[in-house]
Protein backbone atom coordinates (compact mmCIF):
# COMPACT_ATOMS: atom_id res chain seq x y z
CA UNK A 1 0.00 0.00 0.00
CA UNK A 2 1.23 3.45 -0.50
CA UNK A 3 2.90 5.86 1.80
CA UNK A 4 -0.03 8.03 1.21
CA UNK A 5 -4.05 8.01 3.11
CA UNK A 6 -5.92 6.27 0.80
CA UNK A 7 -8.06 8.97 0.22
CA UNK A 8 -5.13 11.31 -1.01
CA UNK A 9 -4.28 9.01 -3.93
CA UNK A 10 -5.45 9.49 -7.08
CA UNK A 11 -8.80 8.27 -7.96
CA UNK A 12 -8.04 6.20 -10.75
CA UNK A 13 -5.36 4.86 -8.10
CA UNK A 14 -8.40 3.96 -5.94
CA UNK A 15 -10.48 2.24 -8.26
CA UNK A 16 -7.37 0.32 -8.82
CA UNK A 17 -6.62 -0.65 -5.79
CA UNK A 18 -10.80 -1.21 -4.54
CA UNK A 19 -10.59 -3.81 -7.63
CA UNK A 20 -7.16 -5.23 -7.44
CA UNK A 21 -6.23 -5.66 -3.60
CA UNK A 22 -3.45 -7.28 -1.83
CA UNK A 23 -4.29 -10.58 -0.91
CA UNK A 24 -1.88 -12.02 1.80
CA UNK A 25 1.55 -12.95 0.54
CA UNK A 26 2.48 -11.99 -3.52
CA UNK A 27 5.82 -11.34 -4.74
CA UNK A 28 5.94 -9.44 -7.86
CA UNK A 29 2.45 -11.18 -8.95
CA UNK A 30 0.96 -8.71 -11.58
CA UNK A 31 -2.89 -7.78 -11.13
CA UNK A 32 -3.33 -5.90 -14.16
CA UNK A 33 -2.00 -4.44 -16.83
CA UNK A 34 -2.51 -1.22 -18.39
CA UNK A 35 -0.71 -0.41 -21.63
CA UNK A 36 -1.19 3.24 -23.53
CA UNK A 37 -1.25 2.40 -26.79
CA UNK A 38 -1.44 4.54 -30.08
CA UNK A 39 -2.05 3.40 -33.73
CA UNK A 40 -4.14 4.60 -36.90
CA UNK A 41 -7.60 5.57 -36.77
CA UNK A 42 -7.52 3.42 -33.28
CA UNK A 43 -9.50 5.91 -31.16
CA UNK A 44 -10.66 9.46 -31.96
CA UNK A 45 -12.73 8.83 -35.31
CA UNK A 46 -15.79 10.27 -34.56
CA UNK A 47 -17.74 11.29 -37.55
CA UNK A 48 -16.75 15.15 -37.31
CA UNK A 49 -13.20 14.44 -37.57
CA UNK A 50 -10.25 13.50 -40.24
CA UNK A 51 -10.79 9.46 -40.14
CA UNK A 52 -7.24 9.76 -41.90
CA UNK A 53 -5.05 10.28 -38.10
CA UNK A 54 -3.16 8.88 -35.63
CA UNK A 55 -4.46 8.44 -31.96
CA UNK A 56 -3.81 7.06 -28.36
CA UNK A 57 -5.46 5.27 -25.89
CA UNK A 58 -5.68 2.37 -23.12
CA UNK A 59 -6.02 -1.26 -23.04
CA UNK A 60 -6.63 -3.06 -19.61
CA UNK A 61 -5.83 -6.81 -19.45
CA UNK A 62 -5.99 -9.08 -16.23
CA UNK A 63 -2.70 -9.73 -15.22
CA UNK A 64 -0.05 -10.08 -17.22
CA UNK A 65 -2.12 -10.37 -20.69
CA UNK A 66 -1.53 -14.00 -21.31
CA UNK A 67 -4.99 -14.47 -20.19
CA UNK A 68 -7.34 -12.67 -22.01
CA UNK A 69 -10.52 -13.15 -19.33
CA UNK A 70 -10.48 -9.53 -18.94
CA UNK A 71 -9.62 -7.01 -22.13
CA UNK A 72 -10.74 -3.68 -22.31
CA UNK A 73 -9.82 -0.85 -24.76
CA UNK A 74 -11.02 3.30 -24.45
CA UNK A 75 -9.95 6.21 -25.43
CA UNK A 76 -8.94 7.75 -21.73
CA UNK A 77 -8.26 5.76 -18.98
CA UNK A 78 -11.23 6.41 -16.66
CA UNK A 79 -12.89 4.71 -19.45
CA UNK A 80 -11.23 1.82 -19.90
CA UNK A 81 -11.15 1.42 -15.94
CA UNK A 82 -15.18 1.91 -16.05
CA UNK A 83 -15.26 -0.96 -18.53
CA UNK A 84 -13.05 -3.19 -16.92
CA UNK A 85 -15.05 -2.78 -13.33
CA UNK A 86 -18.21 -3.51 -15.34
CA UNK A 87 -16.66 -6.80 -17.42
CA UNK A 88 -15.36 -7.67 -13.32
CA UNK A 89 -19.19 -7.08 -12.15
CA UNK A 90 -20.27 -9.17 -14.89
CA UNK A 91 -17.32 -11.70 -14.45
CA UNK A 92 -17.79 -12.53 -10.38
CA UNK A 93 -21.42 -11.75 -10.41
CA UNK A 94 -20.93 -8.66 -7.54
CA UNK A 95 -20.14 -5.07 -7.88
CA UNK A 96 -16.15 -4.39 -8.83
Amino acid sequence: MSDKPFNELNTLDIELRKCFPVKGFCSNHVQVTIQKICGFELFNTRPYHNYESWSDGYCIFLGDGSDKTIFVQAEDLDDAIKLMKEKLKSINGEAA
